[in-house]
Order: structure tokens, then sequence, then C-alpha cells
């Protein structure tokens, strides 16, 4: 797992050159003036997923992986809370499904809490299990935009 910031001035040369470019688009477009929906940026090796959604009661989604592609958390409006741990930690729940790439895990405790601010993101290599929590600190609903950026690994 990574943490950071694209509006900082980083250099991002350390990162594969399909990660560096997802980073780059992060920085370079307006991602706020795109509605939401799944946008490719280099065929199947890079795309974006810019999702919108409302918290009116807590969320506490089921930890997953991912076997061929590398998620970037991006946060674009408001806070996204992450927990994630080593895969060889968690019991998987039920099988991988190979066409949505994704493999779910038995709850568990004890894992990094990331907090996620506008414009921060969490890069998320196949052996971070992680999910999605939130629990909204008033009774007014939260609003959350992200971008989750697919890099083939």
């Amino acid at each position: 797992m990574i943490t950071g910031s694209v509006l900082q001035e980083n250099d991002y040369g350390y990162l594969t050159d399909r990660l560096n470019q997802a980073v780059r688009y992060l920085e370079e477009h307006d991602l706020s003036a795109l509605e939401d929906g799944t946008y490719v940026i280099d065929g199947e090796d890079i795309y974006m997923m810019l999702q919108s959604f409302r918290v009116e009661a807590p969320i506490d989604a089921a930890y997953e992986t991912h076997r061929k592609y590398i998620d970037i958390q991006y946060v674009l409006e408001g806070e996204l809370e992450l927990l994630i741990g080593n895969r060889s930690r968690f019991i998987p729940a039920g099988e991988y499904n190979t066409e949505q790439d994704v493999q779910f895990y038995e709850p568990r405790e004890n894992d990094a809490h990331v907090i996620l601010q506008e414009g921060e993101m969490a890069i998320l290599f196949p052996e971070d299990a992680h999910k999605m929590i939130c629990f909204p600190k008033t009774s007014e609903t939260v609003r959350i935009r992200k971008a989750v950026v697919k890099v083939r690994v």
C-alpha cells in the first residue's frame, strides 16, 4: 500500500510506468467535470471508475483483493476510510470471481486504518486486502465521490 496526495509536487518516478501513468492522469484531468461512469485510460491496462454515493447509515463493506489489477482509490469529495491488511492473514469467503477480479474475505479486526481526504489516494496492491468503512459523525447525509483507477498488474 502507498498513500499520498496528487496535489503535491511529487516525483512518482519510482512507480511502474502504468502506475505512474494512472497517477498522472488523476493529476492532470479535471475529474469533477466528468459524470460517474467508467473511463478508458489505456485500453484494458488502465481504466477508471468514477463513483458518487450518499451515506446515511454506517457502511462496513467486506474485505476484498484483486489479482489482475492494482486499485488506486482517489478521493474527489468527502472522506474515505479504509481498513487494510495483508491478504495472507485473511480467510477467503467463497471463491475468487475471475470475471470481476475479486476475492472477498471473512471479517477480522486490528488492521491498518487509513483516512483519505479530498485529493488523497491509496494505491492497493494484490496482497492488500481492503474494505471501505464510513460512519457518519452527524445525522446529516455524507457525500463521497471517488475515482477507482484499475491498473493491470
